[in-house]
């Protein structure tokens, strides 16, 4: 009994585990709220941290930048009737009309009230239905996009139509959240600064609609042959509207079902949202479209005067005896009336590249910008020299100029001038005969294999600045690879001649020569030199495509011209021209500023210049490019009366012709080739330097001669053209002719020794070979002392191998005497004959096999002198 009561006075079991478990969970939940508390200060610290800094980053970053963008476009200065004009300036610095910039036939933009109803109810409808209430952004969508995003669905867009704009002007469409938070704010700038109106107005007129339609206008014409959208029923604005979604998907003319879905879509919002009743939907629905492209039908032609107004056929206007066509109620002259009139080459190469400068000054598309080039009044100053640019035109227009090769096709040209005392790009022409158009391809700013006329700039004027050669460089013309690989590479003549200096290596344009001087320099520094100091942008460094690596830092683009796309004629010219401005390169602008229609500058196009070589290696790759066209490849370039340097090209298969020479005064550079890839079969002089003369000689008729720029501390050194090495009477006797080269050294670079290649030996007269004991007349010649280095010409008759000396084989004993004879009575002396007339030389081949006569002194020196010195009058370049 006692027990019992014990174990009453106990706790139950249960209870006992209970009050364990409540203190276990009051210290679970203790630490919790401990937890908890501790992780709360923390979000609260570190949210006031972040939205301190993201107030700063706001305040500092993203608002200011987004008003600046919204200021900076001025939408609402647009003013249709105000045309932009291309201008020159004269000699005299008068500024004269040169072009008025217009749009095409079918006028692309369109004012807020030119522009349908429908097609902006369409596109409120589906694409943005609070459009008229929000400040730019629509908050409710776009935290229901955030939260399918979270969700998973990322397919729901959140942008506005002023978002959307902001996108096409600024082509920058990255999913980050810097640029989305960057494009908020600047939709708010933008609701801030301009009228629902001008938003719409823009945004119609920028989106893209498929088939080359940028806007709403040319959609209509596209897809409906209607000129203005005014006239575009609901239906066929929401079929157009239908398309900005996804071009490709809905495109009525790849899929019309696709565009009748989204059609019936948008139909059905405009009814919703109150911009059709329901009858009005129904005829919508209704409606049988018929799309049919109006570009090629009859056109009508704005006024270009848009104050006029005035709007008709071809027919309508009025053709003067200048071949103009004129507005009949205005008179305004209307180039797009004429179908084979245009810009010109000129005027097309300054249209794009002010398109292309005002959009990446403002950050927005090239098509907004060009519809404020178009239509914003500016005054945009051209650097073209009327002068120049009509003795291309009269060269280039007229096909009776153009060399005729053995192809079907016609042989096309292009030719960039660039004045040297400025800089600037002062004449172009993109192709031959008549330009039927405006904003046509143009051949002078195309990327195009250059062949051999890249080796000035990507090889020897680089490895000259570097002080890897001189002119008087000696490397073998021999293949780059070992004699168990194929020989590489190949010169023009498929002939190898041994050794060989720089200079002719330069002037006889051999391969090899290119190549091995490529080696010595390096790859990447020839890539960084063109792509850096020249000017060049269209290399490649590296490019995957097709399952094929390509690249430009080789052998082959670099040393021979075989680039994976080529070079631009406009861009050689521009790094030709480094060459007479004493090393210093200039961008080759072709205007100078751009101002609007108050005055005030928009575009300021200051020409960037940097120096690209010292004055040595300028006046090294001056001297071996006259060479060229004095004793080489670019002889028949020649001029009279002027300093002429330059560089032939030919490209793989002869498909395209170069040649790139400057004067003192101007750099053309010139391609010849086919539209179609086509060998290139002509006999006589290159092409290029046909077209170069036609244009370059007149334009040199009655200017003072010039000379290239010549250093104090240059002079005349005779060299051992074998070895480089100053010449020694052993060169000047060699058995094949004098091996002696004058060449025209600094100081500096004047060889510290004799000539040590050859040797004087005693050679049999009559047979040539080594003289033995026995033969009756020697004389002394020199030869070359063979070198088991070499690759070729190791067994030529030239060359002295003692272990293998070739001896006389034909008087190998002594001869008996003979019997003296009577003299012969002597005969009447004749008349002497008069001397011909010397020929001209001969177009040498760009790697002949035949060694090019050398350049001499006016006088050579005494032979106990190893070196002669001209003074030359030759007037310095002005800085």
């Amino acid at each position: 009994m006692a027990r019992s009561d014990s174990a009453a006075r106990q706790p139950h079991i249960a209870w006992r585990i209970t009050r364990v478990f409540l203190h276990i969970l009051g210290q679970i939940v203790l630490w919790a709220l401990i937890l908890a508390g501790t992780v709360a200060i923390i979000v609260v610290v570190a949210g006031t941290i972040f939205m301190t800094k993201f107030s700063d980053y706001l305040k500092q970053d993203i608002i200011p930048a987004a008003q600046e963008y919204a200021n900076s476009l001025h939408l609402d200065n647009r003013d249709m009737a105000q045309t932009s004009i291309i201008l020159y300036t004269d000699k005299d610095g008068n500024a004269h009309e040169l072009q008025q910039l217009y749009a095409t036939q079918n006028r692309i933009w369109a004012d807020y009230d030119e522009i349908s109803p429908h097609l902006i109810h369409a596109a409120v409808a589906i694409e943005d239905k609070r459009f008229k209430e929000h400040d730019g952004v629509d908050w409710i969508r776009t935290i229901s996009a955030i939260g399918n995003f979270v969700g998973g669905d990322a397919s729901y867009g959140a942008s506005t139509i002023t978002q959307q704009l902001i996108k096409n002007l600024s082509q920058e469409d990255e999913v980050t959240i810097h640029r989305k938070v960057q494009e908020i704010f600047r939709a708010m700038a933008f609701e801030d600064v301009y009228t629902k109106e001008e938003i719409m107005e823009w945004y119609l007129n920028t989106i893209y609609l498929g088939e080359g339609c940028y806007g709403v206008q040319s959609a209509a014409q596209v897809y409906f042959a209607k000129d203005s959208s005014m006239e575009l029923s609901p239906a066929e604005a929401a079929s157009i509207i239908a398309i900005t979604n996804n071009p490709s998907l809905y495109d009525p003319y790849i899929n019309p079902e696709g565009n009748r879905n989204r059609q019936v879509i948008i139909l059905h919002e405009m009814h919703n949202q109150g911009y059709l009743t329901e009858r009005e939907l129904k005829d919508a629905l209704a409606q049988q479209l018929i799309f049919r492209d109006g570009r090629y039908e009859e056109k009508s032609y704005v006024c270009v005067n848009a104050a006029c107004g005035f709007k008709g056929t071809a027919d309508d206007y009025l053709e003067g005896t200048d071949g103009a066509f004129r507005c009949p109620l205005c008179q305004s002259v209307n180039p797009a009336v004429d179908g084979s009139s245009g810009y010109s080459y000129y005027v097309d190469t300054v249209y794009r590249d002010v398109v292309e400068d005002l959009a990446r000054q403002l950050g927005i598309s090239e098509n907004a910008a060009e519809q404020m080039v178009l239509t914003g009044g500016y005054r945009i100053y051209a650097t073209i020299d009327i002068d120049v640019q009509r003795q291309v035109d009269e060269v280039y227009q007229n096909l009776e100029n153009v060399p005729k090769p053995s192809g079907a096709q016609q042989l096309q040209s292009a030719i960039v001038l660039i004045d040297n005392a400025t800089g600037d790009l002062v004449a172009i022409a993109g192709g031959v005969g008549e330009k039927d158009g405006s904003l046509t391809y143009n051949r002078a700013e195309a990327a195009l294999p250059t062949g051999s006329s890249v080796k000035p700039i990507s090889v020897f004027a680089p490895a000259l600045e570097a002080g890897v050669i001189t002119p008087a460089t000696v490397m073998e013309d021999s293949s780059f690879y070992d004699e168990n690989q194929p020989d590489w590479p190949q010169n023009y003549s498929r002939y190898y001649s041994g050794q060989c200096l720089i200079l002719r290596g330069v002037s006889s344009s051999l391969n090899t020569i290119a190549v091995k001087a490529l080696d010595a320099l390096g790859l990447q520094e020839s890539y960084d030199f063109l792509t850096q100091k020249m000017g060049i942008t269209t290399l490649v460094e590296k490019k995957e495509t097709g399952g094929k690596t390509y690249t430009d830092i080789a052998y082959a683009p670099l040393a021979l011209g075989e680039q994976t796309y080529g070079m631009s004629v406009r861009e050689m010219t521009q790094a030709y021209a480094t060459f007479p401005n004493n090393g210093v390169f200039r961008e080759a602008r072709t205007y100078t500023h751009v101002e609007d229609a108050e005055g005030n500058i928009v575009l300021e196009n200051l020409q960037e210049s940097h120096t690209a070589l010292s004055e040595e290696a300028t006046f090294y790759t001056n001297y071996m490019l006259e060479y060229a066209v004095d004793y080489g490849t670019g002889y028949p370039a020649n001029m009279n009366n002027m300093a002429v340097a330059g560089k032939t090209g030919t490209s793989n298969n002869n498909q395209t012709r170069w040649f790139a020479g400057y004067t003192p005064y101007y750099t053309a550079v010139v391609w010849c080739g086919y539209d179609e890839p086509e060998q290139i079969v002509i006999s006589g002089t290159n092409p290029a330097i046909t077209m170069w003369n036609k244009v370059m000689h007149p334009l040199h008729q009655g200017l003072d001669y010039r000379g290239f720029y010549l250093p104090p501390d240059v002079h005349y050194f005779n060299v051992c053209a074998d070895c480089g090495m100053l010449a020694a009477d052993s060169c000047k006797k060699d058995i094949r002719g004098t091996r002696l080269v004058s060449v025209r050294l600094f100081s500096k670079d004047v060889p510290t020794g004799y000539c040590k290649c050859h040797t004087i030996l005693e050679i049999c007269a009559e047979t040539g070979m080594i003289a033995t004991e026995f033969c009756p007349e020697t004389k002394e010649a020199g030869m070359l002392i063979f070198n088991e280095d070499w690759k070729v010409n190791k067994d030529e008759d030239f060359v002295y191998n003692p272990e293998e000396a070739k001896t006389c084989t034909l008087h190998t004993h002594e001869l008996p005497e003979t019997e003296e004879t009577e003299p012969t009575e002597e005969t009447e002396p004749t008349e002497p004959t008069e001397p011909t007339e010397p020929t001209e030389p001969t177009e040498p081949t760009e790697s002949g096999n035949t060694v090019p006569t050398t350049a001499q002194p006016e006088a050579l020196p005494p032979e106990d002198e190893w070196y002669a010195y001209r003074n030359i009058l030759i007037e310095p370049m002005t800085q």
